[in-house]
C-alpha cells in the first residue's frame, strides 16, 4: 500500500481567474482570502501530485505591506500567480522562491553513488522511507538541510536523502555523464571488483545500477563509479545502457523472466531494489530492467497504460503476461488502487506482499487469494501504451540521454 496525495482540476480555475481580475473585492480580508484561493487553484494546476512537486505558497497582508511568500519547484506556477496579481494592480513584496535553492543553482544535479540509496519523507534517519534510488541514478537537487538533500528521481518522485549518498554535479558534468558510455547491471546482486583478478570488492551492486565504462575486454567491463572509484564487472552481469530499448525488450516473456528472478525477495515499505521491494517498487523495477520507467506508486501506475476491461470472473481471457493488475477499494464509486501485481499467465500474477510470490484469482488453485480476488479493481497494459509520463522509455528520458 502507498499513500495518495493526488488532486484534480478543471477549466473552472480559469473562470475564477477572470472573475478575480475583473470584479475586485469589497474588503481587504476578503481580498486576501480570494488571492489565497486563487493561489491554491494555481497549485492544483501545476503541482497536481504533491509526491512529485512542491507548492507551498501564501499571500499575507498587514499594515507594513503585502507579501507573496513560500516556495515551489515549478517556475511557471510563480509566473502565473505574479502575472495575475500585477494585472489586478496588487502591490506586494515577492518573496516566493523557485527551487533549487540559490546555492544549488550552479550544481543542481546529482548521481547516486551507493548501490541503494534510501529516500525519506523528511530529513531524518527515523523518518518514513518512501522510495529508493540505485547507483548511477540521476537526480535533481532542490534543497539542502544539514547533511540531507531534497532530490527528485527520474520518475519525478521527491524525498530526502543522506548527502553522503550523492555525488553533486554541475549542468556541464551532468551533460558529460549523459554522453558517456555506460552499463546497466543485470545480475540480481553482485560485486564491483577492484580489478580483473577479483581480489577484493569496491562496492556491491543490484540490478539496475548504472556505471560508466572505462574499458572493455573479453572478461567484462572496467567501470567508474559515480564518486570516481574504479572497478571491474564481469560481462555476464551487465549490458550496455543503450541496449535497454523498451522497443526490443518489452515483451511478455522478458517481463515474466525478470519478475520471477526476484522470487522470495522480502517486502520492504518504500523498497525498489533487490534488497527489498514494496508492491509498486517491484513492478517498477521489473519494467525498468526492460527499458521502461513507470510512475512510483500503485495509485499513480493505475492512472497510466491501456485500460483492460477484465472482470474478476473472466480476467484471464483478456489479459496477457506483463499486464499490471490493481487491487484496492472503491469510495463513492471511484476506485482507489493500493496494491499492484503483474499477470504472468495461466490465471496467475506475481506480486510483492510479504515477499515476491505468485498467487491466483482462480478459486480452484492452491495459491488462490480470496482477499485479492475480492479487492481486484482492473488491469493496465504497458506494452504498446503511448510514450509519456508514467510510461517513459529509458532511452528517451532526457535525464539519462
Amino acid at each position: 500500500m502507498r499513500k495518495t496525495q493526488h488532486k484534480t482540476w478543471s477549466g473552472a480555475l480559469f473562470i475564477f481567474i477572470v472573475i478575480f481580475i475583473t470584479t475586485g473585492c469589497a474588503r481587504e480580508e476578503s481580498a486576501v482570502a480570494d488571492i489565497n484561493h486563487l493561489i491554491d487553484s494555481v497549485g492544483i494546476v501545476w503541482v497536481p501530485d504533491l509526491r512529485e512537486g512542491i507548492f507551498d505558497v501564501r499571500f499575507t497582508s498587514s499594515e507594513s505591506g503585502s507579501v507573496l511568500q513560500g516556495e515551489t519547484t515549478v517556475p511557471e506556477a510563480k509566473e502565473m500567480i505574479t502575472a495575475i496579481l500585477r494585472q489586478k494592480g496588487v502591490v506586494f513584496l515577492d518573496s516566493l522562491s523557485v527551487l533549487p535553492e540559490h546555492g544549488l543553482q550552479a550544481n543542481p544535479w546529482g548521481l547516486v553513488k551507493v548501490s541503494v540509496c534510501n529516500i525519506r519523507f523528511i530529513s531524518s534517519y527515523d523518518a518514513e522511507m518512501v522510495s529508493q534510488a540505485l547507483m548511477g541514478t540521476p537526480v535533481k537537487i532542490f534543497k539542502q538541510k544539514g547533511g540531507w538533500l531534497l532530490v527528485q528521481t527520474p520518475d519525478m518522485y521527491l524525498g530526502w536523502v543522506d548527502s553522503d549518498a550523492i555525488t553533486v554535479l554541475t549542468i556541464d558534468e551532468h551533460d558529460l555523464w549523459k554522453s558517456s558510455e555506460r552499463i546497466s547491471c543485470t545480475a540480481k546482486t553482485g560485486d564491483i571488483w577492484s580489478g580483473r583478478t577479483k581480489e577484493k570488492p569496491v562496492s556491491d551492486f543490484v540490478a539496475g545500477c548504472i556505471l560508466e565504462i572505462t574499458g572493455t575486454g573479453s572478461g567484462g567491463y572496467d567501470v567508474r563509479l559515480p564518486d570516481g572509484r574504479t572497478g571491474f564487472i564481469p560481462a555476464d552481469a551487465a549490458v550496455p545502457l543503450d541496449k535497454l530499448s523498451a522497443g526490443d525488450l518489452l515483451t511478455p516473456e522478458n517481463l515474466v523472466s525478470s519478475a520471477e528472478s526476484f522470487m522470495g525477495i522480502p517486502y520492504l515499505w518504500g523498497g525498489t531494489s533487490a534488497k527489498g521491494f514494496d508492491c509498486s517498487g517491484f513492478v517498477k523495477t521489473v519494467y525498468f530492467l526492460n527499458g521502461l520507467i513507470l510512475d512510483r506508486d500503485a495509485s499513480q501506475q493505475f492512472q497510466n497504460g491501456l485500460r483492460i476491461r477484465a472482470r474478476r470472473e473472466s480476467f484471464p481471457d483478456s489479459l496477457m503476461a506483463g499486464d499490471l493488475m490493481f487491487f484496492g477499494s472503491s469510495r463513492r464509486g471511484r476506485p482507489r488502487a493500493s496494491h499492484v501485481g503483474m499477470y504472468i499467465g495461466n490465471g496467475e500474477f506475481i506480486h510483492c506482499a510479504g515477499m515476491v510470490k505468485v498467487n491466483s484469482l482462480d478459486s480452484t488453485k492452491l495459491n488462490y487469494s480470496r482477499p485479492r480476488r475480492d479487492s481486484y479493481l482492473g488491469a493496465r497494459r504497458m506494452i504498446g501504451t503511448p510514450v509519456g509520463k508514467g510510461a517513459m522509455p529509458l532511452l528517451q528520458h532526457d535525464w539519462y540521454f
